[in-house]
């Protein structure tokens, strides 16, 4: 018996609150074909959805064969609907991909029904509702009458007590609603059939009892046909408990029941996974060359660099700055190094200079011991002193006052330029021969770059929300002072579980440091997508001062390697002070090989991660579009026997379908890459060095990609009840 006791439901919309029931007294048994009927927008339907488990309800009980409901879970609700209700819809809800056939089959795979009866089962139910001929007919060939019968089909298959009948003759005409009703009453005769109806004249001829409800109120309560009332069974779960192979072999057939949007989706994920690949292969390429060249390490390797670190991993003091500067053929200390090795294209915006590298230096660096070509000191916004090659060079005069400006931006700075003056790049050693151009920054620019590339090149910026992990980069964070200390304004393309504010944990880290801070995320739909507004006080103290590594320039290429010596012999007490190494040179110091090769290996480990976030991502929100189209049929399974976890095997087993398919066809690309000789030291060369161990390696990192698409679906999925998901797919 199902008893429901001055139960009510509200509903809640911008603000307001809307009475869906009021004070709901009702006992419904086995054997009643119950008419439910009313205005539109009466409360007909809600009453139904809260007696079938599609809604919840705020007050008052809701008894089924004694026990209260009011403390059911979403889980609790998904295990009553899968035992005890079935479902006939007025829009059919059919799953428009499958057969009927399928569409039968299905409620009873997910119930457990045994494999080998399944077919025959179905083939059973459909020919009770005149439908043999049409079996292996896809859905969408149906009239509206047959699609009921379909749907009807399938709440027989599913063989609950109970059938929830929600305007099932609303798109039929006359003589197809009859056929439905007949079949509904006949069903009525061994089940409690509630149908929802605006035309009760359809169904007089054949109800037990009337219910009329207005203006979510019962004001009817009429038993038409005296019946023999009885309670509904009590079922157990695990005669009701669908396989993991079960869900397995559903998964492959909502693949291959919709084959142009899982081709579309392997395609995709293909693409993306060539990319992580490439990555993953360019750090096989460098982790495996020589241990004793590590010009790959830096991209700045004139003969007049060293890179010098504390023995100990501490940070250089003052004093320690000072004691290098004052060395013999020492220029300059560049102490954020990491910038020399980040060099940026650039071109001059009216089209006279092609693309040209150039490598930022603080214009300290430069003392006074410089003369110009062209040009003359800037005085004035943007412009700049150039210390030129090639093309620039060949211009004489005509490249002052030439706009320049970074050809691909990877940072949040202004990189527009005017020349004012050009000096010979011969103040740097060895520049002829590397074909490099150097821009001179004041040295309030210059920290301003360094701070920008720091992200860039050297240090990972990162923060979890539920779990998820976001890596912010350069080019992402905008200083705007109107905003408190501590505060992080930002509007996410897919905003995570953070609606208006949340606080969070920045992870600030690199071969040296690891610091944590709190700062309060705000979403701030005024500004651009995923970009980060922090102060000029919070943007400093994400930044460290601290100087863990510099590099030392000469004055000139000449007994550099004495220098090298001098340094790495400082003792400091009975240890030695620092560690150097001269970039160079292949034959490295021994105290500095460690420690150059975690470098690398950490650097290409930010760059296959940085690759997998943002095909993940971009992966994502394109499965995300292509996924919801389907998104009706996950809101169908949930109302035929698939609970949470059911569901949730389909996406994961269906991602992964499309991931080991993809892994095939990256093995295929790459097993031809391999076996074509003209690929060394090109953009496919890392495709060529996959072994066995490490394609294995490559299928866990896509499978991981596969697992956070599939999670974060999943979670959007149950966000909505299952009423809200057949009406509706989510944006």
């Amino acid at each position: 018996m199902i008893k429901l006791v001055n139960v009510s439901k509200f509903y809640s919309s911008n603000n307001v609150i809307a009475m869906g029931l009021r004070k709901i007294n009702l006992e419904l048994h086995v054997n009643e074909f119950i008419a439910v009927v009313g205005e539109s927008g009466s409360g007909k339907t809600t009453l139904l959805n809260v007696i079938s488990g599609i809604d919840s309800y705020e007050e008052g009980e809701m008894f089924i064969n004694g026990e209260e409901t009011s403390y059911y879970s979403v889980a609790d609700l998904e295990n009553y609907r899968k035992k005890y209700v079935a479902f006939v819809f007025q829009d059919y809800n059919l799953i428009d991909s499958y057969t009927v056939l399928q569409n039968v089959e299905a409620p009873l795979i997910l119930s457990g029904y045994p494999k080998d009866q399944i077919k025959k089962r179905a083939l059973e139910i459909i020919d009770r509702v005149g439908l043999k001929t049409h079996a292996n007919h896809k859905a969408t060939r149906l009239s509206g009458g047959q699609k009921q019968r379909v749907v009807i089909a399938r709440a027989l298959a599913k063989d609950c007590p109970i059938i929830a009948a929600d305007e099932p003759t609303g798109n039929l005409d006359s003589n197809s609603a009859r056929q439905i009703i007949e079949l509904l009453a006949d069903i009525a005769k061994e089940k409690l059939v509630i149908m929802v109806t605006h035309d009760f004249s359809q169904v007089e001829e054949f109800a037990t009892r009337k219910i009329r409800i207005y203006d979510g109120e019962i004001v009817e309560d009429k038993e038409l046909v005296k019946v023999e009332k009885q309670d509904l069974p009590k079922l157990k779960d695990k005669e009701y408990k669908a396989t993991f192979r079960s869900a397995l072999s559903l998964s492959l057939r909502n693949l291959l029941a919709v084959p142009k949007k899982t081709i579309l989706m392997i395609l995709v994920f293909s693409f993306f996974a060539i990319f992580v690949g490439l990555a993953y292969g360019g750090y096989l390429v460098v982790t495996n060359q020589n241990p004793y060249s590590y010009n790959q390490h830096f991209s700045f390797t004139n003969n007049n660099r060293i890179v010098v670190k504390k023995a100990d991993n501490s940070t250089f003091s003052p004093e320690d700055l000072a004691e290098l500067e004052n060395m013999s053929n020492v220029k300059g200390v560049i102490t954020e190094d990491y910038v020399l090795d980040n060099p940026v294209y650039m071109t001059s915006q009216s089209g006279d200079i092609d693309y040209f590298k150039i490598i930022y230096l603080p214009k300290s660096y430069l003392g006074d011991d410089y003369t110009f070509l062209y040009g003359d000191e800037p005085n004035k916004d943007g412009e700049i002193i150039i210390a030129a090659y090639g093309e620039i060079l060949d211009l004489k005069e005509e490249a002052i006052g030439q706009k320049i400006s970074t050809a691909y931006n990877n940072t949040n700075i202004d990189s527009n330029f005017e020349i004012a003056g050009v000096i010979d790049n011969d103040i740097i050693p060895q520049s002829d021969q590397n074909y490099q151009n150097y821009i001179f920054l004041d040295d309030d620019l210059w920290d301003e770059y360094a701070r920008a590339y720091y992200l860039q090149r050297y240090g990972s910026l990162t923060y979890e929300i539920n779990q998820g992990s976001f890596k912010i980069t350069s080019d992402q964070i905008f200083v705007d002072d109107s905003l408190p200390d501590n505060q992080v304004n930002v509007r996410f393309v897919d905003s995570p579980d953070c609606t208006t504010s949340c606080d969070v944990v920045l992870s600030l880290e690199d071969y040296y440091i690891d610091k944590e801070f709190n700062v309060k995320i705000v979403i701030d739909n005024s500004v651009l997508t995923n970009r980060y507004y922090i102060n000029q006080n919070t943007y400093d103290s994400i930044f460290p001062d601290d100087i863990y590594q510099v590099s030392v320039l000469t004055e000139d290429e000449y007994n550099v390697t004495d220098l090298l010596k001098s340094i790495q012999r400082i003792n400091e007490g009975l240890t030695l002070k620092y560690k150097a190494v001269y970039p160079y040179d292949s034959a490295v110091s021994e105290q500095f090989e460690a420690i150059l090769l975690i470098i690398s290996s950490i650097g290409m480990l930010f760059l296959l991660g940085f690759t997998m976030i943002v095909s993940t991502f971009i992966t994502y929100i394109i499965f995300k579009s292509i996924i919801n189209t389907k998104l009706h049929d996950y809101g169908i399974f949930r109302t035929i026997g698939a609970n949470k976890r059911i569901i949730e095997i389909f996406i994961y087993v269906e991602n992964l379908y499309i991931v080991f398919v993809s892994f095939l066809l990256f093995v295929i690309l790459s097993v031809v890459v391999k076996n074509t000789t003209d690929v060394t030291n090109g953009f496919l060369e890392p495709l060529s060095i996959f072994n066995f161990g490490r394609y294995l390696v490559f299928l866990i990192l896509l499978v991981l990609m596969s697992l956070f698409i599939s999670r974060k679906y999943s979670n959007r999925i149950f966000a909505s009840s299952v009423s809200t998901t057949l009406k509706s797919e989510l944006e």
